[in-house]
This record gives C-alpha cells, sequence and structure tokens, in this order.
C-alpha cells in the first residue's frame, strides 16, 4: 500500500461519516504538531484504514 498521498496511480475519493468526539480528538493530536507524523485529517484517515486492512490479512482472518 502507498505511503505517499501524492504518488496514488488512480486514487478515488472515499467520504467517510464518524462522530464529532472522533474528529475532534483527531484535531486535537493535530494541534500537537507534527511527532505524530500525520498532517491532516485525510491523512490520519488513510494510514488508519491501511493499518486496520494489514491487521485484517493476518493468520486470524482466513482470505478468499
Amino acid at each position: 500500500m502507498s505511503h505517499n498521498p501524492r504518488r496514488f496511480m488512480a486514487p478515488i475519493r472515499l467520504i467517510v461519516n464518524v462522530e464529532a468526539d472522533t474528529v475532534a480528538r483527531i484535531d486535537a493530536l493535530m494541534k500537537q504538531g507534527r511527532q505524530h507524523g500525520h498532517h491532516n485529517r485525510a491523512e490520519f484517515v488513510r494510514r488508519a484504514v491501511e493499518r486496520e486492512l494489514a491487521r485484517c490479512q493476518s493468520d486470524d482472518f482466513p482470505t478468499r
């Protein structure tokens, strides 16, 4: 999976809905500075999705 969103070969926009308190927690993290490695909400969500996909592909979850 890509780690640089500016180099996607065929990007697709994904719209998600999350609770307001989740957005507030993400924003609080963004205000702490760049030590967390995320530059904006979209990047945070993209990385979270990629981590979850990697986790789901472990031995605990059989694939087709």
